[in-house]
């Protein structure tokens, strides 16, 4: 069995770090080498696939740290590759993580680990549960139906996100892709006496947002078909639509999304993809051959002029489109991040892992987006669909001119780029975690 087809999807991504590393001489990059899938690896989700991916390059990551240990000071490993912390506290290497969602959902881990272990409750029970919960890293309690599968999903919890979670508390420290005006009360939950059990909780450094801010199709001189019809819209006009590199809808869905859309009256780029066969490890989405296919019959004709319906997009480069007034999101973490930077306000509409908590904290918690759903699952067993009623009023509130959300979102855009200046927190906490690592040279 080879690796599916989905993992040559990273290959851009990979390509442009290594030729950053030819202008970046101490930035380096070392290919391991490849391991054969078990067909055991694929009976469950894409992320369990991924887990045993991991797994497997335990040797290999071993054989090269023990090549250059004397060189190595510390080893920074990511939220779901924390079987290396192992591998490195063998040859005494600290380890950190490297946390790519928010210090909320870091938070929500680190006390269901706690409830599990030193209260010996069944967490997956929570789900059940008949009044909101209280979760430490989140300031208002937090509804059961919004609580992340990979929390209450039982093999899930079990499987692997249980022992991601006591693994945190064995690193050095934990940089999350956070920064402080943003998520305050989360990052707050960290410090003084412990709210998370008995067990230590490593310092937080939350350094974002971190952004790929990469050559934009703009500054390589190749305006795509996408930037050039957005150039021509009105300012803040546009209603853009995007579920991410993994997300997608089921085809009654889409239709539901198509007529809200032409109900609501506004302007829109919506990146519309083909969901996976529902098998148990899905793929990543694909492109369709003909949106009329799956489109409402006549909704291309008689949104021409309004709307343009195409496959992937350079998120970033979208949102950085005057153009672009809202942005209808799956509320993955770097999409929240993205579009906080560009000054778009989020209408939410949850996917998958640690979405709907998400998507609750920016809508309950921060008043940084509206409502389309908070607890939407991209393949619910129930079949639920989001209705078009609903989608219009989501958009409706979202693109209103001068709403409470627009300005909070406007000003947390300043926040942002304030954070990673010379003396914002995020600038300062990232020299805190670049002290604590060099520290290890004159051990």
């Amino acid at each position: 069995m080879k690796i599916p087809d989905y993992i040559d999807t990273v290959s851009g991504s990979y390509a442009d770090l290594l030729s950053a590393s030819t202008s970046t001489p101490r930035l380096n990059f070392f290919q391991l080498p490849p391991t054969d899938p078990t067909p055991e690896w694929s009976s469950k989700t894409r992320g369990y696939f991924i887990h045993n991916l991991v797994l497997s390059q335990k040797s290999n990551i071993s054989d090269f740290l023990r090549s250059r240990r004397p060189n190595v000071i510390g080893v920074v490993v990511d939220m779901l590759c924390t079987s290396m912390i192992h591998v490195a506290e063998d040859l005494e290497i600290p380890t950190c993580i490297f946390f790519t969602s928010p210090a909320s959902f870091l938070g929500a881990m680190l006390h269901c680990q706690t409830l599990h272990d030193e209260q010996n409750q069944d967490v997956s029970e929570l789900r059940n549960a008949e009044t909101e919960l209280l979760i430490p890293s989140f300031a208002k309690p937090v509804p059961p139906k919004v609580l992340s599968l990979v929390l209450v999903d039982k093999g899930q919890w079990l499987d692997r996100f249980l022992h991601y979670a006591r693994d945190y508390r064995k690193a050095k420290g934990i940089v999350v892709n956070t920064f402080i005006d943003l998520e305050p009360h989360a990052l707050g939950s960290f410090l003084g006496e412990s709210a998370y059990g008995v067990g230590p909780v490593p310092p937080v450094y939350p350094v974002g947002p971190i952004l790929n801010h990469g050559p934009s199709h703009s500054q390589k001189g190749n305006r795509s078909e996408v930037l050039k019809w957005l150039d021509d819209q009105p300012s803040g006009s546009v209603v853009f639509v995007c579920f991410g590199s993994q997300g997608s809808l089921c085809e009654d869905q889409v239709r539901e999304l198509a007529t809200g859309l032409e109900q609501s009256g506004h302007r829109f780029l919506w990146s519309l993809r083909r969901q996976s066969p529902n098998d148990k490890c899905a793929n990543f989405p694909t492109e369709y051959a003909s949106y009329r296919e799956i489109l409402p019959e006549g909704f291309l004709n008689r949104t021409a002029r309004t709307g343009k319906v195409v496959g992937w997009v350079p998120q970033l480069d979208v949102l950085s489109q005057p153009a672009v007034g809202g942005f209808i999101s799956h509320c993955g973490w770097n999409s929240v991040l993205e579009s906080l930077s560009c000054g778009v306000p989020i209408a939410t509409w949850p996917l998958h892992a640690e979405q709907q908590m998400n998507a609750f904290q920016l809508v309950r918690e921060l008043g940084l987006a509206v409502e389309i759903t908070l607890s939407y699952y991209e393949r619910s067993e129930d079949g639920a669909v989001v209705t078009a009623g609903e989608i219009e009023r989501g958009i409706r509130e979202l693109m209103e001119s001068g709403s409470e959300v627009r300005k909070r979102v406007k000003e947390m855009k300043e926040k942002s780029r304030m954070s990673v200046e010379e003396g914002g927190s995020s600038y300062i906490s990232l020299n805190r975690f670049i002290d604590c690592m060099m520290s290890n040279v004159s051990r």
